[in-house]
């Protein structure tokens, strides 16, 4: 019997060992020889800034880069030649948009193309001398039925209203109060900004994105939408008669509590709305290391990072993205080629994914977790990295010294997760001690889960985790150069990468703790 424990305590300690050493060897191969050289090609100027429709496919060649590298490491690949396509388009308001105000005689009381599209324009929309409600603040007593109505809605409610605390534009509480009433079947809705901004500065902030051109996943089956326009006070104004009758009215509404259903009289409404669609391709790479557990080897560890920047300024500057996010693709590629060596693979399998379209609008990762290659179900963890190339000096990086995520030291990084599976961050929190490195997690949750990639994985409720080093003076700017990346800073989160995703994949069991929070 002593023999046997003998024997048995011997085997498991040549398999810790042997685990160290594989370890060890593992990680000799992210070496900053490698980061260098990746990182000075994809942050080159000939790349034009990777971002997607450049003069030069930027944004392609770095994929068609990533690509090889998965193949020479030896990553295995589930679609082909490591691509996912993505689908999606570019989405431009039309110049021959307008929306006019007629008085029963047929004259134009009001006309301005200065409206804003919010949704639901899948082909043109025009409306001929239709009629039009008054609908208050949009609250819930309106008539339960709107069946083809179009109908005016005020920003805002009627207790901000009357307290003169109205003129901050809610973005969430007004899409909430557009759902809610798009239940009801209106033909239109037409929200108008509060008569309280007299500047127009809301309506002018939501031009600024809403009037540019956007880019958005192309759905196979779009979801229908009620159309919905952003108007400013000047056209509910001529709906009731002329200046000041739009204000008058919601003070009548706010006073006395009342929706404020009414049919406008002796005005129509004449819209052309029209959204011009351009489709577009790019791509995620995806590639592989398969766990050598029959049954664990169906669940994964995904590691990502975004491949894409911001491609060339009106004075033709190239913004170069070493840090956004050259860094973090790089640290990838190396942390894929670690695993990848391992001659005994951890029982999980590693998902290496690179995505495309994050400065736009996190158009990869929405792609993916819309049609994921590998079951979100199965995805144990969602480790991203987005800037974790700079290290803080002074007086450079004082830029951001009033934000909460301004660049760290060498030891710091900033790490946040959500509330899936609070294992992960214990795990992370034992593998920083380990590696000297200190992780900050007093990011606000609420702003920075949705600050990048990883948000997409915590909405459909897969555990996060995103590395940082944090915002810089040359964030979002040309001066994010090669030249003022620490690549030792690279190698420590790289290491650490491997590291938590060897640990956590060969985990015996994982219970999560919860959904993720929206």
């Amino acid at each position: 019997m002593f023999l046997r424990k003998t024997a048995l305590g011997v085997l498991l300690l040549c398999c810790c060992l042997f685990s160290a050493y594989g370890q060890k060897q593992a990680l000799s191969k992210i070496n900053i020889a490698d980061l260098k050289e990746h990182l000075t090609f994809i942050s080159s100027d000939e790349l034009q800034g990777r971002k997607l429709g450049t003069e030069v496919d930027g944004l392609g060649i770095t994929a068609d880069y990533l690509a090889k590298h998965a193949q020479k490491i030896g990553l295995e690949a589930e679609t082909e030649n490591y691509f996912q396509k993505v689908k999606m388009a570019s989405l431009k308001p039309s110049s021959a948009n307008f929306i006019e105000v007629k008085n029963t005689k047929g004259k134009s009381k009001f006309k301005s193309g200065s409206m804003m599209i919010f949704q639901g324009i899948q082909t043109p929309k025009v409306l001929n001398n239709a009629e039009v409600y008054l609908a208050g603040f949009g609250d819930s007593t309106l008539p339960e039925n709107l069946e083809g109505e179009i109908i005016v809605i005020a920003q805002g409610n009627a207790k901000s209203f009357k307290e003169g605390d109205n003129i901050r534009f809610d973005f969430g509480a007004e899409v909430a109060k557009i759902e809610t009433l798009s239940k009801k079947k209106p033909e239109m809705i037409i929200l108008v900004t509060t008569p309280q901004d007299k500047d127009n500065k809301g309506f002018n902030r939501l031009k600024g994105y809403f009037g540019r051109e956007r880019y958005s996943v192309t759905e196979d089956k779009p979801e229908a939408k009620v159309p919905v326009l952003f108007l400013t006070p000047t056209f509910a104004d001529e709906l009731l008669g002329g200046k000041g009758h739009y204000e008058k009215y919601l003070k009548g509404v706010a006073k006395e509590n009342i929706s404020g259903w009414m049919k406008v009289k002796k005005r129509t409404v004449t819209i052309h709305a029209e959204v011009l669609k351009t489709e577009l391709d790019t791509k995620n790479v995806i590639g592989i290391v398969e766990g050598s557990d029959p049954v664990l080897k169906n669940e994964y560890v995904v590691f990502m990072a975004h491949y894409d920047h911001l491609g060339i300024g009106k004075d033709g500057d190239v913004y170069n993205g070493a840090d956004d996010n050259g860094s973090g693709t790089v640290a990838i590629m190396e942390v894929a080629e670690a695993f990848a060596s391992l001659s005994k693979k951890p029982k999980r399998s590693i998902v290496f994914l690179w995505v495309t379209c994050e400065e736009i609008g996190h158009i990869g990762s929405t792609y993916y977790c819309d049609h994921p290659i590998y079951p979100l179900d199965k995805t144990v963890a969602a480790i991203n990295l987005d800037m974790v190339g700079r290290v803080y000096e002074a007086p450079r990086d004082d830029v951001h010294k009033n934000s909460p995520k301004k660049v760290k030291d060498f030891d710091g990084l900033y790490t946040l997760s959500n509330d899936v599976w609070l294992q992960l961050a214990e795990i992370n929190d034992a593998k920083c001690k380990e590696l000297g490195i200190v992780p900050d997690t007093s990011l606000p949750k609420a702003r920075f889960l949705r600050a990048s990639d990883h948000y997409q994985f915590h909405k459909k409720g897969v555990p996060v985790l995103n590395y940082a080093t944090g915002y810089h003076a040359d964030y979002h700017k040309v001066g994010d150069e090669l030249d003022k990346i620490n690549f030792d800073k690279i190698k420590r989160v790289a290491d650490l990468c491997f590291l938590l995703g060897y640990e956590v994949a060969n985990l015996d069991e994982i219970e999560f703790d919860g959904k993720a929070k929206k």
